[in-house]
């Protein structure tokens, strides 16, 4: 790696490891979002199993 990408990299990690450093890809879901997609697994689950012992 010659001195200019490690120059880089070491500035980009060092920017992702500020504590004030937010990743938007690591944003909280609201509570319905999560709320829905636990309904969805469990009733899909169900379904699924319910199927297979049919």
């Amino acid at each position: 790696m010659n001195s200019d990408d490690q120059a880089e990299l070491d500035e980009r990690i060092r920017t992702i490891e500020s504590p004030g450093y937010h990743d938007p890809a690591h944003a909280d879901l609201p509570g319905l979002d999560v709320a829905v997609v636990a309904a969805v697994v469990v009733v899909g689950g169900a379904l699924l199993l319910w199927w297979g012992i049919a």
